[in-house]
C-alpha cells in the first residue's frame, strides 16, 4: 500500500483551493486515496477523512486553508492539528451552506437534510 504524504496532500489542497480542481474531483480523489493509500501521519489521516466528507459536510475550497494550516504544523504537534481540523468542522454554518448550495449541481443533492 502506498503512502499518502503531506506534500502530496498539500499539493492537492492548493489545487482545490485555487479552483484548479473541482470539489467533486477532490472528493473522488480523497476516496481513492483512502482506499489505496496509508496516511503518513495523523494530520494527513484527519485531513483526508474531512475530504472524504466533502459533499455530506458541504466543505468548500475555502475550507482547504484550515487543512493546510494543520498540515503545516510540525509532526510533534499532531494533537494540535487534529483539534484544529475537528473544531473547525464543528464551526461550519451548515444551514447557511445548505441554502447557498441547494442549486449547485454537485452539492445540491446533499442539501436536503
Amino acid at each position: 500500500m502506498k503512502e499518502l504524504t503531506r506534500a502530496v496532500l498539500i499539493e492537492r489542497l492548493l489545487a482545490w483551493q485555487s479552483e484548479q480542481l473541482a470539489s467533486e474531483a477532490m472528493w473522488l480523489w480523497a476516496l481513492e486515496q483512502r482506499a489505496q493509500s496509508k496516511p503518513s501521519d495523523v494530520a494527513v489521516r484527519d485531513a483526508l477523512d474531512m475530504l472524504c466528507g466533502i459533499p455530506d459536510d458541504l466543505l468548500l475550497p475555502e475550507d482547504a486553508e484550515v487543512m493546510l494550516d494543520a498540515l503545516h504544523n510540525p509532526l510533534d504537534q499532531a494533537d494540535l492539528s487534529s483539534n484544529l481540523l475537528w473544531n473547525y468542522a464543528d464551526m461550519i454554518d451548515h444551514v447557511g451552506r445548505r441554502q447557498a448550495l441547494s442549486a449547485d449541481p454537485f452539492y445540491g443533492p446533499y442539501c436536503g437534510g
